[in-house]
């Protein structure tokens, strides 16, 4: 294998601008002939040249070859990913199937999915911002109306709904990967 010289000199910002234009498309091209995602691609190659930005004084080989490498290695790592979240998102199908299939009977991890459901959600309602969590904590623990929330907070009917929007959209996006599990044991939370 060729020895690849050192850098010369440390990569200043004109010289990344320069490097980037030269080279992101190239990257991006390599990128999409592994990942199919347009986004994906994109998010990719830019944190690749993040990372090289971020950690320029150590980089001792070639600027492209690093950054090529980089791109595999960063593919590599979305397709563990992918695998990974397949699998998980295949054993809660399966989980749920049993569930419905055998519903008078005890799943022996039901009670722990149960708690360890509810511990997610209430970590992640607890993050929420103050308002924003209490209009949340009235509309779907108290069971309470967006009247009645804005009659007792003093705040108009929008901007109860606002909030639980604002609510709904941080958890499901925090929670995405539970989001059947909430439906199935909290049917009222989302």
């Amino acid at each position: 294998m060729p020895q690849v010289a050192p850098q010369t000199s440390q990569l200043d910002e004109k010289e990344f601008e320069r490097l980037f234009h030269r080279l992101q498309p190239r990257l991006y091209a390599y990128c999409r002939k592994y990942v199919d995602n347009v986004e994906q691609a994109k998010d990719i190659v830019q944190e690749c040249f993040v990372h090289l930005w971020e950690n320029r004084a150590d980089v001792v080989v070639s600027y492209e070859p690093y950054l090529f490498r980089a791109v595999h290695n960063r593919c590599i790592s979305y397709f563990r990913s992918l695998k990974v979240h397949a699998d998980y998102e295949t054993s809660v199908k399966q989980k749920l199937k049993e569930m419905e299939i055998y519903p008078e009977t005890p799943y022996p991890l039901t009670e722990l999915y149960l708690k360890e459901i509810n511990e997610l959600l209430q970590n992640c309602v607890e993050k929420l911002p103050e308002k924003c969590r209490l209009v949340f904590m009235m509309s779907r623990y108290q069971g309470m109306k967006s009247q009645e929330i804005a009659s007792e907070l003093g705040i108009s009917i929008r901007t109860v709904d606002a909030h639980i929007y604002n609510a709904l959209k941080i958890i499901k996006e925090e929670l995405k990967d539970y989001l059947p599990l909430i439906v199935l044991f909290f049917p009222g939370i989302l």
